[in-house]
């Protein structure tokens, strides 16, 4: 693919984000030469909600930037709103029958979560028990270290430390399970919906998909905002979007995302519930589009995770063992290559950081290769 994303965790504006991705902006590598030529800026803010028409100021600061609106019929050309929730809004109001396919849906994702994530809750107490009981006995006792291959070895009370170092073992194998599980039900229930609903050969939707891949496909540089995570990854997944944006990155058009955003481009969407009546620790919330594959983001870095916490570094980096888990915070900032395959840290106020199931922290700088896959 000739495309390209720089993903960052949760910038403390939307101008900021556009200053630091500049050069990505202001430049193109698009095999279409019309494409290259117009520069022409897609901007996804259906994660914004009511406001998502709200975007006065980030088109002030593409223009301060030095690229200029190109208004046509009271349309701004150069910088194009994907519009996907009111598309969204607007074709459910016409085809009632597809807003109700679409209600049943959310409704049994929902119900799949509930459970999920009671069964998880069960599972984190379990863990952190064991966790504390071994620590009780050792202080020097680690999660790396207990969920070795042979365990802890040495010391005092070597059978209890076995038994509790197999307990850990068993309470994060059926979490990793538990996510698994819930991972391919939601893509099951996806799929059921499409199949008896025949959405994908409604002629409304057809041509609400048509209109939306247009933009996608005659956008240079495409930008996702943060936001509601649930009406941004609901909208990209209902119009199946993954594809043409797909397309768009192998054309050589390059993605900026930001918090919600970015997270909606890797293969899982990892979240943390910290309003939840009681804390529901990391969880895994859906299917995301697998655009970013071999990496697992985590924005708000700092804010969500106890990065000084080897115990938790390691539990999180083995829970989430499919891809390298990355942490990103308002100032990091990763560039990401798809052929060839490289990550680069580029924030230069902030680092990207990398947690090992050794329960390091890893820093990558301005300039240094992020390893991953």
């Amino acid at each position: 693919m000739r495309g390209a994303l720089l993903l960052n965790g949760n910038a403390e504006s939307e101008e900021h984000l556009i200053q630091t991705a500049a050069p990505l902006l202001l430049g193109s590598r698009h095999a279409d030469p019309e494409v290259a030529a117009s520069r022409r800026v897609l901007l996804v803010t259906a994660g914004w909600a009511e406001n998502e028409h709200d975007e006065g100021h980030v088109k002030r600061a593409l223009n301060q930037l030095g690229l200029p609106s190109a208004w046509e019929a009271g349309y701004d050309r150069a910088h194009v709103n994907l519009s996907l929730l009111a598309e969204l809004n607007d074709l459910c109001r016409r085809a009632p029958e597809l807003s109700e396919a679409w209600s049943a849906l959310r409704k049994a994702e929902q119900t799949a979560r509930r459970f999920y994530l009671e069964h998880n809750a069960h599972l984190l107490a379990l863990f952190r028990r064991a966790l504390r009981d071994a620590k009780q006995l050792d202080p020097d006792l680690t999660v790396p270290r207990l969920l070795s291959r042979d365990g802890p070895t040495g010391g005092s009370h070597p059978l209890e430390r076995h038994a509790l170092a197999q307990q850990l073992r068993q309470a994060l194998s059926t979490l990793e399970a538990n996510d698994d599980h819930l991972f391919h039900l939601l893509t099951e229930i996806e799929h059921r919906a499409f199949d008896a609903s025949g959405a994908a050969y409604h002629p409304g939707w057809r041509a609400t998909r048509e209109r939306l891949e247009q933009r996608i496909l005659e956008a240079s540089t495409l930008l996702l905002f943060g936001g509601r995570l649930d009406l941004l990854l609901d909208g990209l997944r209902f119009f199946r979007l993954r594809e043409p944006l797909a397309e768009a990155l192998r054309r050589g058009a390059q993605i900026v995302a930001m918090s919600a955003g970015a997270m909606s481009l890797c293969e899982r969407v990892i979240v943390y519930d910290d309003f939840a009546e009681t804390p529901r620790d990391f969880q895994l919330y859906d299917r995301g589009l697998g655009l970013v594959r071999d990496l697992q983001l985590f924005p708000h870095c700092m804010e969500r995770i106890q990065t000084d916490d080897p115990d938790n570094l390691a539990y999180l980096a083995r829970r989430f063992r499919h891809q390298a888990c990355i942490g990103l915070n308002q100032r990091s900032y990763l560039h990401l290559e798809l052929s060839p395959r490289r990550a680069t840290s580029v924030g230069v106020d902030d680092a990207v950081y990398g947690f090992g199931p050794d329960g390091t922290k890893h820093r990558y700088h301005a300039g240094e290769d992020v390893p991953f896959g």
